[in-house]
């Protein structure tokens, strides 16, 4: 389950990533860089690695195991977590 998740967020960050890149490269290039357009999708990939990053950890631990997806964001917590760590929300015990 973990693995699959891994090679999912692995794919949409690949994809971000170029996107963004692309974006930037577009505006550069006609000289209107726009970061009104640019910082939301920065910080939307941002979100993504910052979960591709839990989702490592869970695999590289010996112990570990998933808790679950949290209810508001649907980001993967590792079990025990009292808070999401992408939208802060309290998850139950």
């Amino acid at each position: 389950m973990l693995i699959a998740e891994r090679e999912r967020l692995t794919e949409r960050f690949a994809l971000m990533q170029s996107e963004l890149g692309g974006l930037f490269y577009e505006m550069a290039i006609r000289d209107h860089v726009r970061l009104e357009v640019l910082l939301p999708k920065a910080a939307a990939l941002q979100r993504v690695d910052s979960e591709l990053a839990q989702v490592e950890h869970l695999l590289n631990t010996t112990d570990a195991t998933i808790g679950g997806r949290c209810p508001s964001c649907n980001a993967v917590f590792a079990r025990g977590s009292a808070f999401c760590s992408q939208c802060a929300r309290p998850l139950d015990p």
